[in-house]
């Protein structure tokens, strides 16, 4: 009889050992698994992070419809648009816009020159843009081109134009040598 309870409290003893070396297991398993998912999932927090602040910094910011006006003006304004690249753009408090643009004179001189245009917003008529100036090198446009250019602005109102804002310029001349435009933007036309 005693020989019998001894087997039967080994029996016992194994069996509990062996429920509790299976609980043990399965529960490292599951930490493993755990430490598994958290890694995946911060892997993933951390890849989405670091494609969402390269999108950032290198996505084109879109300009407003003033803008896409005064660049159209410029555009009409110089004789030769196609060698336009503006370079800066200063928006002062009174809502005058200054372009900083170059471009290649009848001459064949590179000009770095500045464009200064002033729309206001008029209030009676369903807040439509009208020029109020147009200045273009220290030299301002006649009020009676104004009232002509003003004639246009309805097509500006139904068709406005998208433009990204261009990139500044930096003050050292270290920075300039580097073109940023270039990563900004795919280039599909590369003599521009």
């Amino acid at each position: 009889m005693d020989q019998q309870k001894k087997e039967i409290a080994q029996q016992t003893v194994i069996e509990d050992e062996s429920q509790n070396s299976l609980v043990e297991k399965l529960t490292e398993k599951r930490k493993i698994q755990r430490k598994k998912t958290f890694r995946r999932i911060m892997l993933a927090c951390l890849l989405l992070l670091f494609g969402c602040a390269t999108w950032f910094l290198f996505k084109p910011f879109k300009a407003s419809a003033d803008y896409g006006i005064c660049h159209t003006m410029l555009e009409l304004m110089l004789p030769y648009p196609h060698t336009l690249y503006v370079s800066e753009v200063k928006i002062k408090r009174t809502g005058t816009m200054e372009l900083w643009y170059t471009h290649i004179d009848a001459f064949g001189e590179y000009r770095m020159e500045p464009f200064i245009c002033n729309i206001q917003h008029d209030a009676a008529n369903n807040n439509a843009p009208v020029i109020t100036e147009l200045r273009m090198n220290k030299i301002s446009i006649p009020q009676e081109r104004l009232a002509f250019l003003n004639n246009a602005m309805f097509y500006f109102v139904a068709n406005p134009r998208a433009f990204n804002y261009p990139v500044e310029l930096s003050d050292s001349l270290a920075g300039l040598q580097i073109e940023t435009e270039k990563f900004r933007k795919i280039q599909l036309d590369p003599k521009r």
